[in-house]
């Protein structure tokens, strides 16, 4: 059985960070002259699922930031 741990608003942010870096990559490689038409839609596959993950960060972070408490986001410990 796998244990849950949350995450701090430190990793919030820093994911968060890392997701926005992420998606602009994928813009720039879906407006990019030498991607094709398959890679693109996969690229704008991959951009719909990013952004859904972005907003859960960010909505977890600014709620932190509001309520000065950190919602928790459970992951997988190793």
């Amino acid at each position: 059985m796998s244990e849950l741990r949350e995450l701090s608003y430190k990793e919030i942010s820093y994911i968060r960070s890392a997701l926005e870096g992420y998606i602009g990559l994928l813009k720039l490689d879906i407006e990019s002259e030498e991607t094709d038409d398959d890679e693109r839609m996969d690229l704008q596959e991959d951009l719909l699922f990013y952004e859904k993950l972005l907003y859960t960060f960010q909505k977890s972070e600014k709620q932190s930031v509001d309520l000065k408490q950190i919602q928790s986001i459970a992951i997988k410990k190793r």
